[in-house]
């Protein structure tokens, strides 16, 4: 834990402390009330804003239409928990994330960035309260008050409908109250989306169609020359577009210096520097580690069949049987006074079953044609460099994925920021071209991304049935409405009510638990 972080969860338990002693206190205020760790700021007058925007907003049709978003948004978090859940069944202790990127607020989770990810928040929260109020004030709700919410710093707005009118409104009116919330947050995240997938990023353009250096494997001989942030332009006789592929079919000779540039958004630069194969990282209990191999070698042949790229290492290791002991020949590389000095390493190595470490390792993508494939347990880049085809790279902050698999391309792009995409690096920005200002289209972007992210995640948590959430409110009036048919007639006995609503709320409760504990001791 680093003292950034320390300093955080101090302010962040001094306030709750705080909060918590004045809250007898604050309740006696007319302006000051504390609502849970938040402290509540109300303005009890002059909001007649609400009600001049509520005349003009169609908020009945709205809330209808929020109720079906609802509806959807719950189904979609629910399978998302649960897909999570089962995920969390093939993660070890090890390898188990952080608790802090399982918070979902800037200045704690560290893939949210603290002046985007505030702005977003503050405006998402804002909006989804303001589309309370409006659809309330729609009905003929009166909204006692509104104001500003603190944690530390103002995260947001609220506004507070009369507690007895709504409790007393028709559970069909109270429910368009309650989804209007969640339903704004995603309308605005369908809106950044588009605006994000189909008109930012399609606008911009790679000056070199090259590979993003994103990171370079420990000890190779990269990682003496070449900076994460640049673009290799150009690697021997490969350049362009080509250089993305020299992984799968590069032809040139392993170990030997070829002439390789790279640009940095302002200058190329230019180096001599070995091709091949380098191992970038090592299973433990595995041939290679028993082996003693180390990151950085550059993998030179197998039983003297020279190794040109990773197709050819994978249909050596296919054609051999587990059990077998193969001689593998690599060259390490050291930099001594400026000059690259190097030196052979040749180990004879007994593989052992793909299958078997797949069965121990992650039984959920093993494969019975892995039982006769031997495996090392290496992990390989091409010259030590990992990182992404630009053209590939700019199609995945697009997003444009989400449109052709909803699923799978809506997940990926939820996770850019886990990878450090979003906000898009500076250094990725200076290699392409944009339409206008770069630092006003850069900052257009990262905003437009984070209102999406902020704004679907805060939308689909709050349809979730549990009981402190929207989507608790939403799922009590949608049981009440149904106990109006005679087949649900049941559900007029408010105790059946409450306690399906304990049900889904311990559902929910246990799908998100699951994901914390069940890494950490499985």
């Amino acid at each position: 834990m680093n003292w950034t972080l320390e300093l955080v969860i101090l302010l962040i338990f001094l306030w709750v402390m705080v909060i918590l002693y004045l809250a007898p206190r604050l309740a006696k205020t007319r302006n000051f009330q504390a609502y849970g760790p938040f402290l509540m700021i109300k303005i009890v007058k002059n909001r007649k804003i609400l009600d001049k925007v509520a005349k003009r907003f169609p908020g009945i049709f709205f809330g209808k239409m929020s109720v079906v978003i609802v509806i959807i948004s719950a189904v979609l978090a629910l399978g998302m928990l649960v897909y999570g859940a089962y995920l969390s069944l093939f993660i070890t202790p090890s390898n188990a994330p952080s608790l802090s990127l399982l918070i979902a607020f800037p200045g704690i989770n560290p893939a949210i960035p603290v002046g985007f990810g505030t702005a977003a928040l503050i405006i998402s929260v804002v909006i989804h309260e303001v589309f309370h109020g409006i659809v309330a004030r729609k009905h003929g709700i009166k909204v006692t008050s509104v104001g500003a919410l603190f944690f530390i710093i103002p995260v947001g707005a609220f506004v507070e409908p009369d507690e007895k009118e709504v409790e007393a409104a028709d559970p069909v009116h109270r429910r368009r109250l309650i989804a209007s919330g969640p339903g704004i947050n995603i309308v605005i995240a369908i809106i950044t989306l588009v605006l994000v997938s189909l008109v930012l990023v399609p606008s911009i353009a790679p000056t070199h169609d090259g590979y993003y250096v994103q990171g370079i494997s420990s000890g190779s001989p990269a990682s003496h020359y070449i900076s994460t942030g640049t673009e290799l332009i150009s690697f021997g006789n490969y350049t362009g577009n080509q250089v993305n592929n020299l992984l799968f079919d590069s032809q040139l000779t392993p170990g030997r210096a070829y002439q390789v540039s790279t640009y940095n958004g302002k200058t190329i630069s230019n180096y001599s520097m070995p091709a091949g194969l380098v191992i970038d990282s090592i299973s433990q209990g595995t041939p290679a580690s028993q082996a003693n191999l180390t990151p950085g070698l550059v993998l030179i042949s197998i039983d003297n069949n020279t190794v040109y790229n990773s197709t050819s290492f994978e249909n050596v290791m296919d054609n051999t049987l587990p059990g077998s002991t193969i001689h593998l020949r690599f060259e390490n590389f050291t930099l001594t006074s400026g000059k690259l000095n190097w030196t052979y390493i040749d180990r004879n190595v007994t593989t052992m079953s793909k299958y078997d470490y797949y069965a121990q390792n992650f039984p959920a993508q093993n494969d019975a044609s892995y039982k006769n494939q031997s495996f090392l347990g290496v992990t390989t880049t091409y010259g030590g460099l990992l990182g992404y085809n630009l053209t590939s790279l700019k199609a995945l902050i697009s997003g444009q994925s989400v449109f052709t698999n909803p699923w799978s391309g809506g997940l990926a792009f939820i996770s850019l920021p886990f990878v450090y995409l979003y906000p898009v690096p500076s250094s990725l920005a200076a290699l392409f071209t944009v339409p206008f200002s770069a630092t006003l289209f850069w900052g257009v972007l990262n905003m437009a991304y984070w209102l999406f992210w902020i704004d679907f995640l805060l939308g689909i948590t709050n349809a979730l049935p549990f009981l402190i959430f929207d989507g608790g409110q939403f799922f009590r009036d949608s049981l009440i409405i149904l106990s109006r048919k005679p087949r649900f007639k049941f559900l007029k006995d408010e105790k059946n009510v409450k306690r399906l609503m304990n049900i889904s709320s311990a559902i929910v409760l246990i799908l998100l638990m699951w994901q914390v504990i069940v890494p950490r001791v499985i």
